[in-house]
């Protein structure tokens, strides 16, 4: 099997569309992923796979915190800016309202869900490193409309109404 095949097989799953942020305070730093998901509920954790040769594994493995916020429509640009679409290098936390302190990673104020976590364990496979994530908090705000990422790019889900 080509990678080439594979790649174009999975940019044909849609996906829910994730800022995973780590860190704390000002040694913070985020991305954007799809390659999310629940695990366990009791106890509750959570699953990242995420690149191990970006800044923001190395600042996950140094604080062992992170959140994954799930990003609703209304933030696509702060999607955008943590998937380096069309920004300029910086604070990619200049887009969007983030909640910072000091002893947990940022989260997006206005996001659908946000899981603030305790990194359980990593397992190294490959390129990435399968975080498990032990959830500490959930917050949940009142938007409902999820962005998804599938064939390149993002889009919106279209609920259509049902009698």
């Amino acid at each position: 099997m080509q990678t080439d095949d594979f790649r174009r097989g999975m940019r044909r799953l849609a996906g829910a569309v994730t800022i995973v942020t780590a860190g704390k305070g000002e040694d913070a730093g985020g991305l954007t992923a799809t390659a999310v998901c629940s695990l366990t509920a009791e106890p509750p954790r959570l699953l990242a796979c995420l690149n191990s040769g970006g800044a923001t594994f190395d600042i996950l493995r140094r604080h062992g915190r992170f959140c994954v916020n799930l990003v609703g429509s209304g933030d696509r640009a702060a999607a955008e800016v943590f998937a380096g679409i069309g920004a300029a290098p910086g604070d990619r936390f200049a887009a969007g309202a983030w909640v910072r302190t000091t002893d947990r990673a940022p989260r997006l104020a206005s996001a659908l869900a946000a899981f603030e976590c305790s990194v359980h364990s990593i397992t190294m496979l490959a390129t990435h490193g399968l975080v498990i994530g032990d959830v500490d908090a959930v917050h949940i705000t009142g938007a409902d409309d999820p962005l998804l990422y599938h064939e390149g790019r993002f889009a919106r889900l279209a609920v259509p109404d049902i009698a």
